[in-house]
């Protein structure tokens, strides 16, 4: 083999092979160390950082539905409470028709009825969730007792529930059992009402079913995206600490060559001497 003394190309050599040694170990460090493997790269960067914001929304999206499915708990748990006071109404409308009672009994019976559709308005007029009314019929951004929700990342993923008024004055009107004639009415009215009493609440039962279906979507579709944000941007430490050992090896190497490199020129240079 030949040696040159003005340009030791072996050294050359051995030094551009310890650069790249050493530019890999500190890319695989870098890598270790932060947990990622896009670093700088920038198209893989943008792609996980695109999908990173669209985890983050369907995220955003899954707390909303819960947040509506929340309320709609609240408001049919209240519709509830309205319901079993009418049946109590339809049961003492019915007694009221007893003909063995007297004016006296009747009274009676009338204060209870109209105790509990009070207790009915007092519901559907008290019921919020987050200071915002449920039952009166004035819910929800434009005051008609529609709510709607953005149930997904994109503007058109959205969920409307409608909530109709519940108080007495819009289901029921008035009931007087004191009087022939409004016992005659009554029951109808009273079955009419407990009829919009089950439509309501049939809404909301049929909201809250397809707010946990777009829950359960969602939920997939996020874990998806996730996994694939996690293969573009979360390291495998497993294989990068092997190839974090060839490399350090790589380097070692490098530099024990380069080093050799060096003293075989000395050597060469000192026969001259």
């Amino acid at each position: 083999m030949g040696f040159s003394i003005n340009t030791n190309i072996s050294a050359m050599t051995a030094n551009l092979h310890a650069n790249i040694g050493s530019k890999g170990l500190q890319n695989s460090l870098s890598k270790l160390s932060s947990g990622s493997q896009v670093g700088n790269a920038a198209s893989g960067l943008a792609i996980a950082n695109q999908l990173s914001a669209q985890v983050a929304g369907l995220g955003q999206s899954i707390m909303n539905s819960n947040d509506s499915i929340g309320m709609i708990q609240i408001a049919d748990g209240a519709m509830q409470g309205i319901n079993d006071n009418m049946d109590r109404v339809r049961t003492l409308t019915l007694q009221a028709s007893n003909g063995t009672l007297n004016a006296g009994d009747r009274e009676i019976i009338q204060n209870e009825i109209d105790s509990l559709l009070e207790s009915s308005d007092d519901i559907a007029q008290q019921t919020s969730y987050n200071g915002i009314k449920l039952l009166d019929g004035t819910g929800g951004s434009s005051g008609d007792g529609v709510f709607t929700t953005q149930t997904g990342p994109d503007s058109g993923d959205t969920q409307s529930v409608k909530i109709e008024d519940a108080q007495m004055s819009s289901l029921l009107g008035t009931i007087d059992v004191t009087t022939q004639a409004g016992r005659d009415t009554a029951l109808e009215s009273i079955d009419t009402a407990m009829g919009s009493i089950n439509d309501i609440r049939a809404e909301l039962g049929a909201s809250q079913n397809q707010l946990m279906s777009n829950i359960r979507n969602t939920s997939v579709t996020q874990v998806n995206i996730a996994s694939a944000e996690s293969q573009i941007r979360d390291v495998d430490f497993a294989a990068e600490s092997a190839n974090f050992s060839q490399q350090n090896i790589m380097s070692q190497i490098g530099s024990f060559t380069q080093a050799q490199a060096n003293a075989s020129a000395s050597n060469v240079t000192r026969l001259f001497n």
